[in-house]
């Protein structure tokens, strides 16, 4: 009977030491150990000896809930390249004013150019 106690106990241990293993993840573990022992009884009378063993019983209840903070990364993840992309377009939208501005003024020197020569 102690060695199913301490076989539990033992899992237990092992689950807590995987849990706080993994760095990415929190964990709650819950466990309730019930443990009832009943002593023996023996009775003498002159005809008969009783003797009287309850039962010992031993209960474990182990309850783990693990949420792993995967689902925290995939948010950081995708807000990273939201911003990214973000940033893409604006620079890309940059390059585009620029280009276009550099056009005009290279036009613009162009019919000035003519007018002048003209």
């Amino acid at each position: 009977m102690r060695l199913s106690i301490v076989f539990g106990l033992a899992i237990l241990g092992c689950l807590l030491f995987i849990q706080e293993g993994s760095g990415d993840s929190t964990s709650t573990t819950e466990a309730a150990t019930t443990t009832t022992t009943s002593t023996a009884t023996t009775t003498t009378d002159s005809s008969a000896t009783t003797t009287t063993t309850a039962a010992t019983s031993t209960t474990t209840t182990a309850s783990s809930s693990s949420s792993s903070s995967s689902a925290a990364a995939r948010r950081r993840r995708r807000a990273r390249r939201r911003r990214l992309a973000r940033e893409r377009q604006r620079r890309e939208r940059r390059r585009q004013r620029r280009n276009e501005r550099l056009r005009l003024q290279l036009e613009n020197q162009r019919r000035l150019i003519k007018r002048l020569r003209g």
